[in-house]
């Protein structure tokens, strides 16, 4: 059984793309089979990440467009990261006119495209043996993030204690997730490092969480000056496997997969 988690925010800025990618990375490293899609087709940001893919001509715009296969479009990372797993990567178009090119799609583009989306799941198993598939989706309630929240086994918000976060997540909640009824998780990253220092201040971040958010929370992760600092071209898990946010990563990894089933 494929396994399809989804990685959403309401807005940018708050990690998911860097969560995404060192998750998948992680999942890879470990033995599964993975496949990573850019799903923010408005602001892609995988293939600066994945920098060295600057030679791919098939997108996932083109396999929603009924253009190309799927299995055209990923692009194999395994070896370039010495995997344990397969690990696949698709890619949104970067360019402007292709982004441009989105938001004039109507109505009937958008439900030919959640059809595909549909039976990706099984086009991946079948064609390349993927076991567990990770969408890095467009911020907010666009159709993409839609469509991604919908072909789910299990969604994760990340969001940060930003104001306009919450509110924003609250919101996104009600109007796209509880109608739905996915399994939905939070995950708070770039929380306050000092609400870590003792048993009191963490009871205290934990309370203010929960307080927040009506969906369960799976991670809260501290924020880490190091990540800020560091290069986007990298995936940070696999360069620091000791840090404290690739240990988290590694507990958010496993209770997904336990999620799933």
């Amino acid at each position: 059984m494929v396994k399809v988690f989804s990685i959403h925010s309401s807005r940018g800025g708050t990690g998911k793309s860097l969560i995404s990618s060192n998750i998948s990375a992680i999942l890879a490293l470990e033995g599964k089979n993975v496949a990573l899609l850019d799903f923010d087709f408005r602001a892609p940001s995988l293939q600066t990440i994945f920098q060295a893919q600057r030679s791919v001509k098939t997108w996932n715009n083109n396999y929603l467009d009924g253009k190309a296969r799927i299995e055209d479009v990923m692009v194999d990372m395994t070896s370039k990261y010495k995997m344990k797993g397969k690990f696949y990567l698709g890619l949104a178009n970067p360019d402007m006119d292709a982004m441009r090119d989105i938001t004039r799609k109507d109505r009937k583009w958008q439900m030919k495209a959640l059809r595909r989306v549909m039976s990706l799941k099984q086009e991946l198993a079948d064609k390349l043996g993927v076991e567990i598939i990770v969408i890095d989706t467009s911020p907010g309630v666009q159709y993409s993030s839609v469509n991604a929240v919908v072909s789910a086994d299990v969604a994760i918000i990340v969001s940060s204690l930003d104001l306009l976060d919450i509110e924003g997540v609250q919101r996104m909640a009600k109007d796209l997730y509880e109608p739905f009824e996915k399994k939905t998780y939070i995950l708070v990253n770039k929380a306050r490092p000092h609400m870590f220092v003792s048993e009191s201040s963490k009871k205290s971040l934990l309370d203010e969480v929960e307080s927040q958010f009506s969906q369960p929370l799976i991670a809260i992760i501290p924020c880490y000056c190091d990540i800020l600092l560091a290069q986007r071209v990298s995936l940070f898990a696999l360069d620091k496997p000791d840090h404290p946010f690739t240990w988290a990563l590694r507990e958010v990894a496993k209770r997904l997969i336990t999620l799933a089933d």
